[in-house]
Parts: structure tokens; sequence; C-alpha cells
């Protein structure tokens, strides 16, 4: 076998989803959105929105000087509260909605072929192929567990790095540059 073919074979690796890598993709998307620029600015949109609402209502309601603590408190803690529900839905109950999705979702039972080049990735299934450029991603995201290929915003494709090897994982990061960096 000469080393071309042995390099394009071992840029092939077969991908068998279960439920856990859908709650860990969703987490990693949770995480990449919190900590994006966009996330940033949203959060801190609501929190003002959210305390001066606040604060208007304490006007309102006559409290006057005497809501300067209570508005200061809410204001601090609004920021907690506003993430706290999203992590709690993603790390609490998203085990639960990965299960339905992954039941409900036939196209995730069947094993799905990745392979990759520096131009691309190709994923093959019963369901079809797609060839994927690296520069149709938006964006690529990774942790410890996972990888997600961003196709827009919400749309990502789900790698779990427990179906690479320690070699497939470094060719497949050192392709992954040539994605746009979101």
């Amino acid at each position: 076998m000469n080393d071309r073919l042995l390099n394009a074979e071992s840029r092939v690796v077969v991908i068998q989803l279960c439920p856990e890598d859908l709650a860990l993709a969703q987490r990693l998307h949770f995480w990449q959105h919190v900590r994006s620029r966009g996330g940033i600015i949203r959060l801190s949109i609501l929190c003002v929105v959210a305390t001066a609402l606040f604060a208007g209502l304490l006007w309102l309601a006559g409290s006057g000087s005497d809501a300067v603590v209570p508005v200061l408190a809410f204001a601090l803690a609004t920021p907690f509260a506003i993430l706290g529900f999203p992590f709690l839905i993603t790390h609490v109950l998203g085990g639960v909605a990965a299960r339905r999705t992954f039941r409900q979702q036939k196209t995730l039972h069947k094993p799905a072929t990745l392979a990759w080049t520096e131009q691309g990735v190709v994923l093959q299934s019963d369901y079809g192929d797609a060839r994927v450029p690296w520069a149709d991603f938006r964006k690529a995201r990774q942790d410890e567990r996972m990888i997600l290929l961003y196709e827009s915003d919400r749309l990502y494709r789900v790698i779990p790095k427990r179906c690479l090897s320690a070699v497939q994982l470094a060719d497949l990061q050192s392709c992954l540059v040539a994605a746009p960096p979101g």
C-alpha cells in the first residue's frame, strides 16, 4: 500500500452518534454562544433592560431613593439569572432532550462516514453524501470531547473525538485551521 493511500485511509472514520454525543454537543454550543461577542452583547443589553424595568417599577411604586440598594442587588443578580436558566436547561435537562431527539430523529441512528482533506470534508451515510469545503463552514468549535463544524449559527455537524485516534484528531485539527474562525 503506498503512502498516499495510507494517508487517505487514515483520514476516514465511521461515526456512530449516541444520545450523550448530542447532549455534549448542545453544551459546547451553549458555551461557545455565551462566550461569543454577540452572546455577550445580548446578555449585556438584556441585563440593562431588565434592571431599568425593575428600577422603573420600583419608582412607580413610590420607593424613590429607597430603591437604590434593591436595584443594585437586582443588577448584580440579573446576569446569573439570565445565564442560569439556559445553563440548567442545557446541563440538567439536556440529557433528556438529547435522548428524545435521538429517539425521534432516525437519521442519527445510522453510522456516517467522515473523510477530510486540506480542501474540506465529505460526509456519507445511508441518507446521502455531503461535500463541504472548509471555507463554507462558518466556524469550528471544540472541547475535550467534541468538535462542532458550523454551517450556520445554529446548524452544526457533530464529530465526537472518541471516534478518532490521536493521529486522526491531530490531522483533523491541522485541517480545521482552514475553517473560518467565526
